[in-house]
């Protein structure tokens, strides 16, 4: 069997052999989102909805699974027409699941890097930690599938893929700085700013070795490429580097310890189910999630439910059952949805993720509501709304949503 290797990091390819391999497979966006996304998962089953929904985003498909088969033998076909045989069986499907087969031998960076690091965490000799902290360096060739890195599933690993990177490479950086070997910190540095450009203390740090090493013009060059990129206060120049770097290096870990601060003085993570809120409140996070709904493709829905007395009630007794419906949103819905009163017999939800999931949700509700001493008094109704991308709400529909007097 020829080895089989999968790099994500600064670029996406999958080699057989050491030679690259389904150079086709960049035609077809989706099956190659559907081949990054399965690896990702690190052999873990992915349901067909998950699936899909990470696939399509906002966009639905008139026949997701049926999109999703026909990706996936799309895929096959180009494996069959490579000749890949080591490469057969890379995708299992199962009752409701797609999975990237566990069994298959394969090298992929991601996890590769993933495992040096908790190497690194674990190992107690300096030296040894160090030469871990190297080859994480050497793994991150760059960002996780830069040319998918707008979507939500990339994003995440992306951004914490890379603080991992970062913090490897500085605390290698730190050790050839004391131990003065500025070749190696000058190599270091060139390679860290090709995969982040725009970063200042890599810009001083390279100015001071190449300095240190008597190379005067090369830091000249570098000084002038960090002010030309707007990295640098115009106030930096030759002979000066070491004194900014000393304050820079002052001003974070003054802002460590302010961000160790801001963090203690945040509330916890929500451990209590929905937050239940004042109706302006949820009118602010309706507009910040419409602009995630816009930059990240993810379904925003609009709910109302509503209790409607079977026979007429008197405002006590509705009111009370309104801090039922009130404590059962908390408890069903999830710690992302947020709720606020909206009349006198009806709340406001909103929610984010697919329809099935959050008319479960709803159901649910519904049944625990039904479940009350008092159920055969009123009746428990909810619609939805999902606004599309770019969607402003009618003069019709801004009436509808207008918080009653």
């Amino acid at each position: 069997m020829a080895n089989i290797e999968i790099r994500m990091l600064g670029n996406f390819e999958i080699r057989v052999g050491g030679k690259p391999v389904l150079a086709q497979l960049a035609q077809s966006r989706k099956a190659t989102a559907l081949v990054q996304y399965l690896v990702l998962q690190r052999g873990e089953k992915v349901p067909h909805q998950t699936l899909t929904n990470a696939l399509w985003g906002g966009e639905r498909s008139g026949n997701p699974d049926m999109a999703l088969r026909a990706i996936l033998h799309r895929f096959r076909s180009m494996i069959a027409q490579e000749g890949l045989a080591e490469l057969e069986g890379c995708i299992l499907t199962s009752r409701g699941c797609y999975q990237w087969n566990p069994d298959l031998e394969c090298e992929v960076d991601v996890f590769r890097m993933q495992d040096l690091v908790m190497q690194a965490g674990q190992e107690k000799d300096p030296e040894q930690r160090l030469a871990l902290e190297e080859q994480i360096v050497a793994t991150y060739r760059g960002r996780l599938l830069p040319l998918s890195a707008d979507e939500p599933w990339v994003e995440s690993s992306a951004v914490r893929l890379h603080v991992l990177y970062r913090a490897a490479m500085i605390h290698v950086l730190e050790h050839y700085k004391k131990t003065g070997d500025n070749e190696r910190l000058v190599s270091l540095c060139e390679d860290a700013l090709e995969k982040n450009p725009r970063a200042e203390r890599l810009y001083l740090k390279l100015i001071l070795a190449l300095e240190s090493l008597g190379r005067q013009e090369e830091a000249q060059r570098v000084l002038q490429r960090g002010l030309a990129s707007g990295c640098l206060h115009h106030a930096v120049e030759p002979g000066r580097v070491g004194a900014m770097w000393r304050q820079a290096r002052k001003v974070d870990r003054n802002m460590e310890n302010d961000m160790a601060r801001l963090m203690a003085a945040l509330p916890r993570d929500n451990t209590e189910g929905a937050m239940i809120c004042s109706f302006d409140t949820l009118g602010q996070i309706y507009r910040m999630q419409r602009g995630i709904q816009a930059q990240y493709h993810v379904p925003v829905f609009l709910l109302l439910v509503t209790i409607v007395p079977v026979q007429p009630q008197d405002n006590a007794e509705t009111e009370r059952m309104m801090g039922v419906l009130q404590d059962l949103l908390r408890t069903c819905l999830r710690s992302c949805d947020v709720a606020a009163r909206y009349s006198d017999t009806q709340y406001a939800v909103l929610v984010c993720g697919a329809p099935g999931q959050n008319a479960a949700l709803l159901e649910r509700i519904k049944q625990a509501f039904y479940g009350t001493p008092t159920r055969e008094k009123y009746l428990l109704n909810y619609n939805a709304y999902c606004p599309k991308e770019g969607q402003q709400p009618s003069r019709q529909r801004r009436a509808h949503v207008r918080k009653k007097k």
